[in-house]
């Protein structure tokens, strides 16, 4: 891996980008200019989605564990009317 491909590793968001993509923007660096400059645009936007993806994700998962923690405390608070009663 050259020093450049290594600094755009390091430049993308770590853990929100598949390894398989800064591979390959890496793979894109290597390349003579004419070919960087037609690949690198696309690779970009690639990368954007995938980390929009990403934090998309996590947000979805952290509702989602809200949500269920939320159920529980109601059916708790049901179970104890219901025994009140």
């Amino acid at each position: 891996m050259s020093s450049r491909s290594r600094a755009t590793s390091k430049a993308l968001p770590s853990g929100q980008v598949p390894t398989e993509l800064v591979a390959l923007k890496g793979r894109i660096q290597d390349q003579p200019a004419q070919v960087r400059a037609e690949l690198e645009p696309l690779i970009d936007e690639v990368v954007e989605h995938a980390v929009f993806r990403s934090r998309v994700m996590l947000i979805v998962r952290e509702a989602l564990q809200r949500f269920r923690v939320d159920l529980a405390a109601m059916e708790f608070d049901l179970e104890m009317t219901k025994r009140g009663r």
